[in-house]
């Protein structure tokens, strides 16, 4: 897994992009607040912790994506979210319920907003410092 995550870094240094981690404010709080509202609205039925799906902003949901590019967790909640019309949310809308689930999981917010999905290859999930 270490190598892994070496071999992500390395690569994104090679193509000129710094790696930055979910703890270096790569949100904005206006978004986490849209966030909120397209997860309650759109997520929250399933993810509220009940059989349906893990609860997203429980902090051991996150311990499978240690190490992974959030661009992954995006992947996985544009083509497979939500259950019921997967597909369905737009770029912008599922930047935002990242940004929910960052504040949610504790990670501090910065001064803008994600803008697109492709910011993501190089923000990887890291708990410890």
């Amino acid at each position: 897994m270490r190598v892994m995550v070496a071999l992500l870094v390395a690569g994104a240094m090679a193509s000129g992009q710094s790696t930055r981690t979910v703890r270096d404010g790569v949100y904005g709080d206006e978004q986490a607040k849209r966030g909120k509202t397209v997860y309650d609205t759109k997520c929250g039925s399933c993810h509220d912790g009940s059989s349906m799906g893990p609860q997203l902003t429980d902090h051991a949901y996150l311990n499978e994506w240690e190490n992974k590019n959030v661009r992954a967790f995006y992947s996985r909640i544009l083509s497979t979210m939500p259950e019921n019309d997967p597909g369905s949310l737009k770029e912008g809308e599922v930047l935002d319920v990242i940004a929910y689930v960052l504040q949610a999981q504790g990670f501090p917010a910065g001064s803008k907003a994600l803008e697109s999905a492709s910011e993501l290859d190089t923000v990887m999930f890291v708990r410890s410092k």
